[in-house]
């Protein structure tokens, strides 16, 4: 092995002074990094995680069921360093930065830190690129791009090892079945007999949860087009109530979302269908999600990494994809779900998402067929990278 002592980069959401969970699919991140490596990599090989802030007792308790034997530091190497964030620092043979977005300058603040300290390489996996990370990537080991126009652009890094992994979100395996267990039966939910559908928007509001300042521009084009790109789920919702007789779940994957579902979705449906919808009220966990996920016909939504939780469990996920969404959804054409990404801009946007949807639910064994080759082409490009980098 070249590498027996890890230090995972990640967890880097903070509010009152705690890592929280935002966003299910940004949390599922760094535990989803951990199952795919520990998949694949021998035992005892050690990983520790390096985070923003101590984490929330929700996300440790999620955390210490999955990777009981993954200790998790957390601080800045230039404010007073706690004793186990320097031996964390000084034992690791590798600074990995986590499955996500890309390099965020917290990340690149403490991979800085680590090369400055120890001189030990660094690398990353399953991250996007844009042109601005790219310099960052310059003195790496490696670093292994989650889509295909990622991959492309870190074509002109000067890292000597680099190609696709899959973001690891699809190896999210911390899922709580007792907890998703009694969900559903609380809502009436019953196993394979309902759908998610999931509302978004085209700029995430951090200002409403977070001190920052509100940005007009923003919350202008959500206004302008929160309507057309969420319309295909109340069409979608009334196509699995009426020809499927399936229940549907409204949920959010970012907890600014609660405040679509009533008046975006379950408000504008008949009364006849919201009989059948349970649109949730409160934020959940990934772990909770993951385990009603698995339960469901499929994950639908104006959203990414619950249809990336849902597919990696073999459950159908249908992406509606506005142009903010950057080139993270290029992910489904690598692995040939290219069908079910419906980007916002098509002329006949609406009526393709139904169409997609109908023939999902229309025909259980074809959508199965198209799951198994998608997570053949995961298992194959972890092992294949993993292989290359860490063996």
């Amino acid at each position: 092995m070249r590498y027996n002592n890890i230090l995972v980069r990640d967890f880097r959401t903070v509010k009152n002074g705690k890592v929280i969970n935002f966003n299910i699919g940004t949390t599922a991140h760094c535990p989803g990094t951990l199952a795919v490596l520990k998949k694949y990599l021998p035992g005892e090989v050690k990983f520790t995680v390096w985070a923003d802030a101590p984490l929330d007792t929700e996300l440790a308790a999620m955390m210490n069921s999955r990777f009981p034997d993954v200790e998790i530091v957390y601080g800045d190497l230039e404010k007073t360093p706690s004793s186990a964030l320097l031996k964390a620092v000084d034992n690791a043979d590798l600074f990995l930065v986590s499955s996500g977005a890309g390099i965020a300058a917290p990340v690149l603040k403490s991979l800085e830190q680590f090369q400055a300290r120890t001189g030990k390489p660094t690398g990353a996996y399953g991250i996007g690129c844009t042109p601005s990370v790219l310099a960052r990537l310059d003195h790496m080991e490696f670093a292994w791009l989650r889509d295909p126009l990622s991959a492309e652009i870190a074509r002109n890094s000067r890292c000597p090892v680099k190609g696709f992994a899959p973001d690891a979100v699809f190896d999210f395996d911390a899922a709580d079945e007792v907890n998703a267990a009694e969900f559903m039966k609380k809502h009436r939910l019953a196993p394979g007999k309902f759908i998610c559908c999931i509302p978004g928007q085209r700029h995430t509001p951090r200002w409403q949860f977070f001190d920052t300042p509100a940005n007009a521009e923003k919350i202008a084009e959500n206004l302008r087009f929160v309507e057309h790109d969420n319309a295909p789920l109340r069409k979608i919702i009334e196509l699995a109530v009426t020809k499927y007789q399936l229940k549907v779940l409204i949920c959010p994957e970012q907890i600014t979302e609660i405040d679509l579902i009533r008046p975006v979705i379950f408000d504008q449906l008949p009364p006849e269908i919201q009989k059948e919808c349970v649109p949730m009220d409160g934020f959940w966990s990934p772990d909770l999600a993951l385990g009603v996920y698995r339960a469901s016909r499929g994950v639908f939504g104006v959203e990414m990494h619950s249809q990336v939780m849902a597919v990696g469990s073999n459950v159908p996920g249908v992406l509606l994809r506005h142009p903010q969404f950057g080139t993270k959804s290029e992910m489904w054409k690598t692995i040939g779900l290219e069908e079910w990404l419906i980007p916002t801009e098509l002329p006949d946007y609406c009526e393709r998402a139904v169409q997609t949807v109908d023939r999902i639910l229309g025909d259980p064994e074809e959508s199965a067929q198209k799951l198994r080759r998608a997570r053949t082409i995961i298992d194959q490009a972890n092992q294949l990278a993993i292989g290359r980098s860490f063996c």
